[in-house]
């Protein structure tokens, strides 16, 4: 009898709790680039959204840490990845405007997030009939040196005999910087009535019913307390897989963590400040850079010191190692052979460029282990997801597996899952295609694919 009478009043108990847990309307998880891009256009809409965020307002570690992210427009003829960035940048002009008719005395402008220069791509002439292909019918302006005599004459670049040289010229192509924009993103949520909790960390997710349980713990006090929402958007980076394993599992399998390192380098002030205002000029001019080889060395300013030094950010693209904790992959050292590679790439192309840079001429200023959450194409996804009796659940959106390639588009990730969340359609072409691309029908197929 006294066991009857305890369960019923455990049982009693969690029902109250979970009667006098506020319940939030839209609660999107993870307040990097994908989740503040989906909040501010969720506010935009005039929905009230929770963006809850494990780390405080300035950020620490993660895929969105830093000031640099390439932002290329330049993709053969209905190229989703293009659409995606060209469509983002619409839609942070459209957050720019907003901010700046808020009423806050700032002056908030595109130059803040974007800054435009040249992307410089290096391709290779066994990959003529991809080159054909981007360049046919091509609308954004570029100039292309197919062989080391044009690009000699064009670029003044040295290239070896297999390469070739396009360069991309078009406004807010160039970088973008995530820490500015994701700043940004934040204040026109708060503007727009939304709320931003930081420091708190997701430590279950379940559905109850009709709506979603979140159980948060702030990482400051250890305070525990449980949330409920309608509706749910999970874009927690790489860790999408492990917080929605309760309700969606099959995310760990279609989304895997990989650690990318990256170098961040200058030239010593010594030999910079001995570069002539020309050849400084091509520094900067020249970068970003993404040569697309079996490895992809890409680099880009990440910004200037005090000196005007520029700080080059480098990293290789396919250069993927696995992940031993999560939690702790952010503070791993570069090895040293990751920062030999990096010196040595970034060699290579200053020696492109004819700047007279020698290896002892590099330092190495710090290395960061980023991850990239990799799915088995590189497309990322923004779907609905799919229950486990094979419903599609229209509340639950998940945005992830970016594979490297989301800063650029990364309000256009945005734009899309607002849209499905509020059942929304742009009747575009392209954005279908990129749906499509992204969507229900292709998490669908990988599904079918696991379960065979």
């Amino acid at each position: 009898m006294k066991q009857i009478l305890l369960t019923s009043l455990l049982l009693i108990g969690l029902i109250s709790c979970q009667n006098s847990a506020k319940i939030e309307d839209i609660v999107i998880i993870g307040g990097g680039l994908m989740g503040s891009s989906t909040g501010w256009e969720l506010s935009k809409s005039g929905e009230r959204v929770l963006l809850i965020e494990q780390q405080d307002s300035t950020y620490t570690f993660g895929s969105s840490l830093g000031e640099a992210r390439i932002s290329r427009s330049l993709g053969s003829k209905d190229d989703i990845f293009s659409y995606l960035q060209q469509s983002s940048v619409a839609e942070t002009k459209k957050l720019i405007r907003f901010l700046n008719e808020a009423g806050n005395s700032e002056l908030h402008t595109m130059e803040d997030i974007y800054r435009t220069s040249p992307v410089t791509y290096i391709r290779y002439k066994a990959q003529k009939k991809e080159v054909d292909i981007l360049l046919e019918d091509q609308k954004d302006t570029y100039e292309f040196a197919p062989d080391m005599e044009v690009a000699k004459t064009l670029f003044n670049m040295e290239i070896p005999d297999s390469a070739m040289i396009i360069r991309e010229y078009k406004q807010y192509s160039g970088t973008l910087n995530p820490k500015v924009l994701i700043s940004k993103l934040h204040k026109g949520m708060e503007f727009s009535g939304s709320k931003i909790l930081y420091n708190e960390k997701i430590i279950r997710l379940k559905r109850m019913n009709d709506l979603y349980e979140i159980q948060i713990r702030n990482t400051v006090t250890g305070n525990i307390k449980t949330i409920l929402s309608k509706k749910l958007v999970a874009a927690a980076g790489p860790y999408n897989g492990e917080l929605v394993k309760e309700i969606t599992p099959y995310f760990e399998k279609l989304i895997t963590p990989k650690r990318l390192f990256l170098a961040f380098l200058k030239i010593k002030p010594t030999v910079y400040h001995t570069l002539s205002a020309e050849q400084k000029e091509r520094i900067d001019q020249f970068y970003p850079v993404a040569d697309i080889n079996s490895e992809i060395f890409y680099s880009m300013i990440e910004n200037y010191d005090e000196e005007g030094i520029p700080t080059l950010k480098v990293g290789g693209h396919f250069l993927r190692t696995d992940i031993e904790n999560l939690d702790e992959v952010w503070e791993k050292e570069l090895e040293e052979q990751e920062i030999d590679w990096s010196k040595t790439n970034t060699l290579d192309y200053l020696r492109m460029l004819n700047l007279p840079i020698k290896y002892a001429d590099l330092e190495f200023v710090r290395g960061y282990s980023c991850v990239y959450s990799l799915t088995k194409s590189e497309v990322p996804y923004v779907t609905n997801i799919i229950k486990k009796n094979g419903e599609i659940d229209r509340n639950f959106v998940l945005v992830g597996g970016m594979s490297g390639v989301g800063a650029k588009g990364s309000l256009t990730y945005g734009l899309i899952a607002s849209n499905l969340l509020l059942n929304k359609e742009d009747t575009s072409a392209i954005y279908q295609k990129t749906k499509l691309a992204l969507g229900i029908e292709r998490l669908e197929k990988d599904i079918s694919i696991l379960n065979e």
